[in-house]
């Protein structure tokens, strides 16, 4: 997989260039991109199993089953990722 370089010199022209882009010529770009970096086969699936458990390790801020709160409810051990 190449290195990808994150921009953050910007100019107003490029980026009014980008907002003045039409959007399904701004997806099929991002489309393009993602193509060159990710295997367009391979899906990730991810399931919620027990949204009542508490303490998960992602701490999505948004999320109150983050560990980072307080909510009462008896925590329980995370399943083990299958290899």
């Amino acid at each position: 997989m190449q290195s990808v370089q994150i921009r953050h010199d910007w100019s107003l022209d490029e980026i009014r260039d980008i907002y003045n882009t039409p959007l399904l010529e701004l997806i099929y770009r991002a489309a393009t991109v993602h193509r060159e970096y990710q295997d367009t086969a391979e899906v990730q699936v991810c399931t919620l199993l027990s949204i009542k458990t508490g303490g998960c390790s992602e701490d999505c801020a948004y999320c109150p089953q983050a560990a980072r709160y307080n909510t009462g409810v008896n925590v329980q051990a995370l399943m083990k990722k299958k290899k």
